[in-house]
């Protein structure tokens, strides 16, 4: 099913150089999911090289056994950028000496057609890791593109992911995407992403905050009832991550206005950053929603709390951007046992996970009225809410980290031909 390439005769196992414009500490979820996967393929026998990007002055150096290669990075977010970025990484990918493997995110966009041409200059195999799939969100996302320069980034990326020796997708859904838009199935396999690490540890093994989260819940839930709290804070409905194009609004603030009414013990906190904060900021003023509180990012040390002070967590999706991307905040949401409120597309994988394992509730992400009665379900009715409890639990059974990095190292061991 999947490519194979001989590997050189000097290594036991396929010396891999990972690709990505985000990587720590620069913030983000793809960032984190690489050096996660990162440091299990050195703890497997594996030679890896990180290549990613700086706000600061491009930079060679060690994080622990993992090599890292900085290069400039972005500095606006615009058209010219976006393509002179996608470039110095090629170039970068050629001048690095050479690995027997290259894995590329999708960030930036496009990144796998030079993963693609790379790998075929340097006569390496090349696997594309799916996270978010370009062009094909452009649309969904709002941005506007000539239809026949679309047309030419589709049959210019899809001839890249046939070419790929394979394509991981992180949801069914994505792969099934990719299959009735032209990619032999063959050449794809689907592997989850995970929740982060600090999530699933022992709490001995938490590192413990240095600095004081600004939050207004600031009693840990270890020490009281889960679904409510007798203490008289707010029942919290946490929103942890990016709030991006691909992420809708409208519902959110219509279930924070239904809310405000009907359950003023309800509070709607927003963790993270993204384009969708002030627009939501611009909202909660326009509307005087005091139920809805916008925190910036924290420390990773403050993660766990951060996490647990949720009673419930809250995901979106689009419906347009339907096997394009996948959020991981439910991966988050489970790895806590925090019952998962979904507004987001009923054919996505994250959908399907919910009703299979009674771990939330599911609702149209353009149904303010829909979201409001699931949120409040779970503030009013103690069954309904250790029900989803115990069904997070579930469906964490199968998805932690070492779960996806076995499925991982599988797939290296059958595109390197490790021996």
């Amino acid at each position: 099913m999947l490519t194979r390439h001989p590997m050189t005769e000097r290594q036991a196992r396929p010396s891999i150089l990972m690709v990505n414009r985000v990587y720590p500490p620069m913030r983000g979820a793809t960032g984190r999911l690489l050096h996660d996967l990162a440091r299990h393929f050195v703890k497997a026998g594996h030679r890896v090289t990180i290549l990613t990007t700086t706000a600061g002055k491009p930079a060679v150096s060690t994080r622990g056994p993992i090599s890292i290669v900085r290069i400039k990075g972005v500095d606006r977010p615009n058209k010219l950028d976006w393509l002179s970025g996608l470039w110095r990484l090629y170039r970068a990918m050629l001048v690095n000496p050479r690995h027997d493997i290259i894995i590329t995110l999708s960030d930036p966009p496009l990144l796998y057609v030079m993963g693609q041409r790379a790998a075929k200059k340097k006569g390496c195999a090349h696997i594309h890791w799916c996270q978010d799939l370009y062009p094909d969100l452009a649309a969904p996302l709002g941005f506007r593109i000539w239809p026949p320069l679309y047309n030419f980034f589709m049959t210019l990326g899809r001839a890249a992911l046939q070419a790929a020796d394979c394509v991981v997708c992180i949801s069914r859904c994505m792969q099934r995407h990719l299959v009735r838009t032209g990619l032999e199935i063959r050449k794809t396999t689907v592997i989850e992403n995970w929740p982060d690490m600090e999530l699933l540890a022992p709490a001995s093994e938490v590192p413990v905050p240095t600095a004081k989260i600004e939050l207004p819940h600031k009693q840990s839930l270890r020490d009281r009832r889960l679904y409510s709290d007798p203490s008289g804070q707010k029942f919290r409905v946490l929103y942890a991550g990016s709030l991006s194009r691909a992420h809708p609004l409208d519902a959110i603030v219509k279930a924070a206005q239904i809310l405000q009414k009907t359950h003023p013990d309800i509070e709607l906190v927003f963790v993270g950053k993204g384009d969708g904060f002030e627009k939501l900021a611009h909202a909660r003023a326009q509307f005087a929603l005091d139920n809805i509180r916008l925190i910036p990012p924290q420390p990773r040390a403050s993660l766990k709390g951060l996490m647990e002070s949720g009673d419930v967590h809250l995901v979106t999706m689009r419906d347009e951007s339907l096997g394009m991307l996948l959020p991981s905040k439910f991966y988050g949401g489970i790895a806590v046992a925090r019952p998962i409120v979904f507004a987001g597309p009923a054919e996505s994988d994250v959908a399907h996970l919910i009703a299979r394992h009674s771990c939330g509730r599911v609702v149209k992400p353009d149904d303010g009225k829909s979201l409001a009665t699931a949120i409040a379900l779970y503030r009013t009715d103690a069954d309904a809410w250790f029900a989803a409890h115990e069904g997070a639990q579930k469906a964490l059974v199968g998805r932690t980290p070492d779960d996806a990095f076995a499925l991982w190292s599988d797939v290296v061991r059958k595109v390197g031909n490790d021996r």
